[in-house]
């Protein structure tokens, strides 16, 4: 593996600009109105906290949650006081630092009692939700009008103690428009800070999700201190990143996001990908991209969570080559194979020597090894060097690979895992012993 040193390219930017058809800047290809701007509203420390077998510390928290401030974060969702004691601790404590840009949320039910937790918090600024699918509320065996009251009684409740009120629609993608029309018409009526539209199961299309916003921006009257539309994704489908991108065109302004794309399930939308997808459309995240890939790796350590080398961005591969064909053209201009500029995220641009590196690839690699100023080997003997680069490669032991593979998923489950079956119906069945009937209690907590 190495880099590719330091040149004079063949083309200049505005001769790339000739050269390089851009679609994305057609006229009427996306919304000419969409927003110059957004403020990034970062979910890591709640929803991806609740990623299957991670949990955070408080001091792991104040780490990223001061590296998210100090990158331009303008939102950032700490946690759920009303859930615990210690909760409520943790997110006092972080809404107590001194951060210089983010503002700190909490998150809350329409409950007097989850908003008293907020304020026990000393929270100045809260997120209320609750789901409003007709699913939901057939579960919670309430009406479309009782929900309407409690969302209000809510509100009330909150501004009269002087609290800053964000809206989530919890299941909004699946709820009936009308109902969504009801209360979002309420909520701007409240003065709200923001109303997220949230697609809790991953459902949404990049067209639907353009949709319901344009719904929402035409059939709602807004006040002149105008509520900032938002949106919540899952990546069920793998749309999360697109469906936020989509929304933002169509005039979202605060897109959730996550670090790494961590969250239940297949997780939300990464934090660096909508960044860049936004940022590369002319959008600006208020974001300093140079700090992304520092920010991603430091929150994978702390999650105990390895991406892929895959992961667009800040995954190992994402500026990696070994193809002869796209190392000779990246020497011409990094734009023939890169349609980003690694730098800009904090990357570094990576040759592969191996099965499909060409004669130049292996001249630049001992060029740049054996920093050789004049390099003179004849063609043979590159021939030659190509040959065993080739075969090492191929003649190296694919068990070997395979082994370490299934002993790296291994130690990968073994991290991610939770409290397991056994140790759970053992919990259970000291305290609920006399409720169980022996054959269920001895069948799952047996050891085996």
């Amino acid at each position: 593996m190495t880099s590719l040193k330091k040149t004079r390219y063949r083309f200049s930017k505005d001769e790339l600009k000739e050269l390089l058809f851009d679609y994305n800047q057609i006229l009427d290809v996306l919304p000419s109105n969409r927003p110059k701007s957004v403020k990034i509203w970062d979910e890591t420390l709640r929803d991806g906290e609740q990623t299957p077998g991670v949990f955070l510390t408080l001091e792991e928290k104040q780490k990223i949650a001061q590296y998210l401030d100090e990158i331009g974060t303008a939102k950032i969702a700490v946690g759920f006081p009303a859930i615990s004691h210690q909760e409520l601790e943790i997110v006092k404590t972080i809404s107590q630092m001194e951060l210089s840009h983010a503002t700190i949320l909490g998150i809350s039910r329409p409950r007097t009692s989850d908003i008293d937790a907020c304020l026990h918090a000393d929270l100045k600024e809260i997120v209320l939700f609750m789901p409003v699918s007709d699913l939901h509320l057939k579960i919670m065996k309430i009406s479309h009008d009782e929900q309407f009251k409690i969302i209000q009684d809510a509100f009330d409740y909150a501004t009269d103690h002087g609290l800053k009120v964000n809206w989530v629609f919890e299941d909004g993608s699946r709820a009936r428009p009308e109902h969504l029309l009801r209360i979002g018409q309420m909520i701007i009526n409240n003065h709200a800070i923001s109303m997220i539209l949230g697609d809790t199961v991953g459902v949404l299309q990049p067209e639907s999700s353009a949709y319901l916003i344009e719904m929402f921006k035409r059939e709602l009257k807004w006040n002149n201190e105008s509520t900032e539309l938002g949106i919540h994704t899952h990546n069920d489908f793998g749309q999360a990143v697109a469906n936020t991108c989509s929304a933002v065109f169509h005039g979202v302004t605060l897109p959730h996001v996550c670090v790494n794309g961590y969250g239940e399930r297949a997780g939300n939308a990464a934090f660096e990908e909508v960044v860049m997808n936004l940022e590369g459309m002319g959008i600006k995240t208020g974001i300093r991209l140079e700090k992304l890939t520092e920010l991603s790796h430091m929150v994978e350590e702390i999650f105990a969570l390895p991406l892929s080398a895959h992961k667009p961005i800040v995954g190992s591969n994402a500026f990696s080559h070994e193809s002869g064909l796209h190392i000779n053209a990246l020497l011409a201009h990094p734009s023939t194979y890169e349609p980003i500029n690694p730098a800009w995220v904090g990357q570094k641009r990576r040759l592969y020597l191996g099965k499909f590196s060409g004669s130049s690839a292996i001249v630049n690699a001992l060029e740049t090894k054996l920093k050789l100023s004049d390099l003179r080997i004849p063609r043979s003997v590159i021939r030659d060097i190509v040959t065993d680069v080739k075969n090492l490669q191929q003649e190296s032991s694919k068990d070997e690979k395979q082994k370490l593979f299934q002993q790296n998923k291994q130690l990968v489950e073994k991290m991610r895992a939770g409290i397991s079956d056994t140790e759970f119906f053992k919990i259970a069945k000291k305290h609920a012993a006399k409720y169980l009937k022996n054959t269920w209690a001895e069948e799952n907590c047996s050891d085996n």
